[in-house]
């Protein structure tokens, strides 16, 4: 497991596009932007409009906050504060399960991994869980490895 990150080190201010999303991972719930009029489903949260009807009214979708790890990195250096002892560390491109739209389209999130290089692989499921920082108002969320699956590729030197 990497060591802990410093969240002491980040600034990290909601503001109006994330409030709602920081609000609802204090509660320990993992939410998506998802459009009322087309039903399209976003990450971040960022983003003011739908990409795919443009409508300016965003809503919110709540995930289960499971996934099938996409593709990652390790970070071998820090280019955070935060991070510095945390290296090495896996940032993952996570699909979310419940987030696959009839066009075939799927939400990914990206995340810091719990778990170390060789517990990661692409094709593994995951799920998110939270850490707490010094800071209440602030809940993080994290991602570690949940189970197994056939046909799983890793990153090889």
């Amino acid at each position: 497991m990497p060591a802990p990150i410093d969240y002491s080190k980040l600034r990290i201010v909601p503001d109006f596009d994330t409030a709602e999303w920081w609000a609802a991972a204090r509660e320990h719930k993992y939410l998506v932007r998802q459009c009322p009029d087309c039903g399209h489903k976003w990450f971040p949260p960022i983003f003011p409009a739908c990409a795919r009807c443009g409508s300016l009214k965003p809503g919110w979708f709540q995930t289960a906050g499971k996934g099938v790890i996409h593709s990652y990195v390790v970070v071998v250096q820090p280019i955070v504060g935060a991070f510095i002892g945390t290296v090495p560390y896996v940032v993952a491109i996570i699909e979310l399960d419940d987030c696959r739209e009839a066009g075939g389209s799927v939400t990914r999130v990206a995340g810091v991994m719990l778990d170390d290089e060789p517990e990661v692989a692409i094709g593994l499921p995951c799920e998110v869980v939270y850490e707490e920082t010094a800071d209440p108002r602030i809940v993080m969320p994290r991602w570690r490895v949940s189970g197994s699956a056939a046909n799983v590729w890793r990153f090889n030197e």
